[in-house]
C-alpha cells in the first residue's frame, strides 16, 4: 500500500482539488492522510468530510508547528509500505501512482523522482529531468549533480519513498528542509530512478517578497547550512573535488542573485536601504571569497555578478530593477495567451 502525506493549513480553496486528485487515482491501494495544521478556515472541516465519505483517507488534527512537523506526523502515522507527499495547493495526474510504482517495479530502485508541471503566472511550464534512467549512487556523480543544479532534489512531492528508509522534516529549518530530508534519505539508497515524465502540477503565485534584513540574513545563513551538507553528502560518495564544489556553491550565489532580484518589488524599503542591503550581499564572506567559483547558467546572473563584485550596487539594483519590469511584462503576456505562454 502506498501512504500519502498532505500537509494542510488555510488551504479551503485548493484542497478539494489536491484530495480529488488522489482519490480518482487509476491505482487504488493508498491510503490518504490529511494533517490539519492547526487550520482555522475550514480547512479541518473539509479534511473530516473526506474521511467520513472514503475509507482511505485519515485524518489528523494538531496545533499548528509548520509544514515540517505535519509531514513528520503523517510519516508516523503511515501504514503503507511506501511513502508519497503533496502539498495541499498542489495536484497530480490521474495516473500518478500507477506510473510511479510502474518505474519503482521496472527499477527496482529505492526512490523514484518524475518530472513536473509548473503552473506560474499563467504560463505551464515543462520540468523533465533529463531522460528515463536508473543510475546506483555509487556511480550517479553527473546524475547526482545535474539533478542539484536543477533543483530536482530540492522538493519531496515529486518522489516515491521506502517508508522504512525514511527519515523526518528538520521542523527548525524555514529554507532548504525538503532538501535535508532527500539528502538524508539518499544515504540509505543504492539506485534512484529517474522518470521523465511530468506527472505533478506545481502551483506558484507570485508572493509577497518582503523580507526584514533580519530574515534575509536569516536565510542566508540557511542557505550556507545546505550548501556546506550538501558539499559534505556529495564529498563522502564521490570524494573532494573542485568542479563538484563549484557547481554545488553556484546554487548558494543563485540565492544570492535571487534576493537581490527581489528587491524591487519589496515596498517597505526605500532605493536607498535597497542598495545598501545589495551592498551587504557583495560584503558577505563566501560571496568575497567563494564568488568567482560559480559557475551561472543565465546570462543576467553573470552580469549582476559582474558588478556586484566590483561593489557597484547601485548598478546592479538598476539592472535587478529593469528585469523585474521584464518579469512582469512576460507575466502579463502569459496570463493574456501571449507569445511566451
Amino acid at each position: 500500500m502506498y501512504s500519502v502525506v498532505i500537509p494542510v493549513y488555510e488551504a479551503k480553496e485548493s484542497l478539494s482539488r489536491c484530495v480529488e486528485s488522489w482519490l480518482g487515482q487509476t491505482k487504488k491501494d493508498l491510503e490518504l492522510l490529511l494533517v490539519d495544521d492547526g487550520s482555522t478556515d475550514g480547512s479541518g472541516a473539509l479534511c473530516d468530510s473526506y474521511a467520513d465519505k472514503d475509507g482511505r483517507v485519515r485524518v489528523i488534527h494538531q496545533k499548528n508547528a509548520g509544514v515540517s512537523a505535519a509531514r513528520n506526523a503523517g510519516i508516523e502515522s503511515a501504514k503503507g509500505e511506501y511513502l508519497l507527499f503533496t502539498d495541499s495547493d498542489d495536484y497530480v495526474a490521474r495516473d500518478y501512482l500507477e506510473q510511479m510504482e510502474k518505474a519503482l517495479q521496472d527499477s527496482g530502485a529505492d526512490l523514484v523522482l518524475c518530472g513536473f508541471h509548473h503552473l506560474y503566472e499563467g504560463a505551464d511550464i515543462l520540468k523533465l529531468p533529463g531522460e528515463t534512467r536508473t543510475f546506483r549512487l555509487t556511480e550517479g556523480e553527473e546524475d547526482f549533480l545535474t539533478l542539484y543544479e536543477q533543483s530536482f532534489l530540492n522538493m519531496p512531492w515529486n518522489k516515491l519513498y521506502k517508508r522504512e528508509q525514511a527519515g523526518r522534516f528538520d521542523p527548525s529549518l524555514s529554507l532548504g528542509e525538503d532538501l535535508l530530508f532527500n539528502l538524508d534519505y539518499l544515504k540509505r539508497c543504492e539506485t534512484v530512478m529517474v522518470l521523465a515524465e511530468p506527472l505533478c502540477y506545481y502551483i506558484q503565485e507570485e508572493r509577497n517578497v518582503t523580507l526584514s534584513s533580519g530574515k534575509r540574513q536569516d536565510r542566508l545563513a540557511l542557505a550556507k547550512r545546505i550548501c556546506r551538507e550538501t558539499e559534505t553528502f556529495y564529498d563522502q560518495w564521490w570524494g573532494n573535488k573542485k568542479e563538484g564544489h563549484c557547481r554545488i556553491f553556484t546554487r548558494y550565489m543563485n540565492e544570492i542573485m535571487d534576493e537581490c532580484g527581489k528587491l524591487p518589488a519589496d515596498p517597505d524599503l526605500s532605493v536607498k536601504e535597497k542598495i545598501q542591503a545589495i551592498r551587504s550581499y557583495g560584503e558577505d564572506s563566501w560571496v568575497k571569497t567563494r564568488g568567482d567559483e560559480a559557475v551561472f547558467w543565465y546570462l543576467d546572473y553573470r552580469i549582476l555578478w559582474f558588478f556586484l563584485k566590483r561593489k557597484q550596487a547601485g548598478m546592479v539594483y538598476g539592472l535587478c530593477v529593469l528585469r523585474r519590469g521584464f518579469v512582469v511584462l512576460v507575466h502579463w503576456l502569459r496570463r493574456k495567451g501571449g507569445i511566451f505562454k
